[in-house]
Formats: structure tokens, C-alpha cells, sequence
């Protein structure tokens, strides 16, 4: 079956999210706002999204959608060539992002204000600009913003790691 590129896009941000934890795997609602309406329905109807609504031990609720196999196998494939090296500062910084977000003080990610100490803003700019990094602002018992690492940022790592066996993202 032949997709239209809006729905496309909508499989590959529903791909996307199947690894957020935070989000279980599902892209939430107020994500999904930034496409047709229409578009989620027909995919929805096609069984390529599934429709979910989460609910927590504290009341909490998240509704979204979530990639059923079918969508996982109409999810285009990617045709872009292999992406250039980068450079060994911008691997510092992907690697201290991902170093941070493993720390449970820091909630799953490197607060701004340490981003801004340590890493140099137009290289972080840089990073997000290209996909290898992602803004996260986390609203729970405070407000906190921050960085985490994209799955292309962690393919990016696992691929420095092969080549000089140093100790980068996990396998």
C-alpha cells in the first residue's frame, strides 16, 4: 500500500516514540496534534496505528497512538546516504548527554543550565539542528528543561564505539 507523505511522516514519528519510556512506547496526544486529524483515522482504519489510553496508579492519564506490527513493516525505508562523521567535540557532547540522562538525580536527561556551563551553545544547536539531540522539558513535582540523546545521536555513538572500541552508548 502506497502512503501519502503526511501519513508517512506520522508512522515515522509514532516509530520514533516506540523507544520513549517515558511515553511507553506510544505517541502521546498532544504530539500527534501537529497532524490531521484525518490522517491519524485512515491509519487508525488501516490498522497501521492503535489507539491507547494509559492509565496510572496516581490518576494520571495518557491517550495516543501506538505502531502496530503492520505499521512497523509500511514504515518507509530510509533513503538518505550515510551520514558524515562528526566531529570529536560534537561525540563529547553526545556522549555527556547520554552519560547525564542515565542519572536518576537528573531525571532521564542533562539539565540546560549544565548544557550551557559545559557545552558550547552553537554545537548543541548544531546537534539538535541535525537530529542528534532532543529537547525535553519535564513537568512533574518542577519544571525542568534539558537534552537527550536521539536514536541518531545513539547510532552515532555505537558507530564510534565499534570503530575505536571506546566505551560509548549501550548495544
Amino acid at each position: 500500500m502506497k502512503l501519502p507523505p503526511m501519513q508517512q511522516e506520522i508512522l515515522r514519528a509514532a516509530a520514533a516514540f516506540a523507544t520513549v519510556e517515558r511515553y511507553q512506547g506510544a505517541l502521546p496526544r498532544r504530539q500527534a496534534l501537529l497532524y490531521s486529524k484525518k490522517d491519524l483515522a485512515a491509519l487508525e482504519e488501516a490498522g497501521l496505528l492503535e489507539r491507547i489510553k494509559l492509565s496510572y496508579p496516581c490518576g494520571r492519564t495518557m491517550a495516543g497512538w501506538r505502531l502496530t506490527e503492520a505499521g512497523r513493516l509500511e514504515l518507509p525505508q530510509a533513503e538518505t546516504p550515510e551520514e558524515p562523521e562528526l566531529m570529536p567535540e560534537h561525540l563529547r557532547i553526545l556522549n555527556d548527554v547520554y552519560h547525564y540522562s542515565r542519572l536518576s538525580t537528573f531525571r532521564g536527561m542533562m539539565p540546560g543550565d549544565v548544557a550551557r556551563r559545559q557545552c558550547d551553545k552553537d554545537d548543541l544547536e548544531d546537534l539538535f539542528n541535525h537530529g542528534y539531540l532532543l529537547r525535553i522539558r519535564v513537568k512533574n513535582d518542577g519544571k525542568a528543561k534539558g537534552w537527550v540523546v536521539s536514536n541518531k545521536g545513539l547510532a552515532a555513538l555505537r558507530r564510534r564505539q565499534e570503530q575505536d572500541g571506546t566505551p560509548a552508548a549501550p548495544a
